[in-house]
């Protein structure tokens, strides 16, 4: 149980971590969380684990939203960047995986880029050719993010040919739906915006719902997640009739 009180007073831990803490090697730590998981108390992660949480407003911080499920999630942003052409219109929705999708589209040519993700706008080189755009707004505090007025008056009037979108959950019935309203509005305009949505999310954040409802899952056209997605949450998608792509 003292690996256990780890992860929920840190929120997320990687092995490296709990080896050095407790002195014991890699093996036993991951057979630890694999026990922990498969009771779930914990959800792993690549190299790690994050606490499971029960209040539908609760969120993690964004440096531990980065740290989990990474290679899931560059695998996800890789599938995603294929649906946009050079020369066309996206928004970049803030989160860690829509990150990784901005990541490869900074080597395209003559994109406009529209973002509320100061990470995003401040911390990847794009080609010169591509016209990246901040929404401006109120900056949330420890997610770089903004939002407010300013930020849903600006996407009201934009119109453009993708939305690439985050979420904090995933629910067939429910939709998607995040932690926060301030961020639930921002996100509604954002799919209201486009021509096209793709929702990017990892499988962890299926068969779960957040406070707030951002929309109904036939508002996006793609949805791309991992091949940890399980069998339920797959199926209710597929008799949804959306174009689901697992990575």
């Amino acid at each position: 149980m003292r690996v256990l009180r780890e992860v929920d007073e840190l929120g997320s831990v990687q092995v490296r971590e709990l080896m050095d803490h407790f002195a014991v090697s890699g093996a036993t730590i991951r057979r630890d969380l694999d026990c922990l998981a498969e009771r779930g108390l914990i959800t792993r992660t690549h190299g790690g684990a994050i606490a499971c949480r029960t209040s539908t407003s609760f969120e993690t911080t964004y440096e531990e939203k980065r740290k989990a499920f990474t290679v899931e999630k560059r695998r996800i942003a890789s599938a995603a960047e294929k649906f946009v052409l050079d020369g066309e219109t996206v928004i970049l929705d803030s989160g860690s995986t829509t990150f990784e999708v901005a990541r490869l589209l900074a080597e395209r040519k003559n994109l406009t880029l529209i973002t509320n993700d100061l990470f995003i706008a401040g911390q990847i080189t794009f080609d010169p050719s591509i016209t990246v755009i901040v929404t401006g707004g109120m900056l949330r505090e420890g997610f770089n993010t903004l939002v407010g007025p300013v930020t849903e008056t600006f996407l009201r009037n934009v119109r453009v040919d993708h939305t690439v979108l985050s979420a904090d959950a995933v629910d067939p019935v429910f939709g998607v739906s995040n932690a926060t309203f301030a961020e639930s509005s921002i996100k509604q305009l954002m799919v209201e915006a486009a021509s096209h949505v793709i929702l990017v999310a990892d499988a962890s954040k299926f068969g779960k719902r957040a406070l707030a409802r951002v929309c109904v899952l036939d508002d996006v056209d793609a949805v791309i997640t991992d091949a940890a997605l399980n069998d339920a949450d797959h199926k209710s998608l597929m008799q949804a009739s959306i174009k689901l792509i697992l990575t």
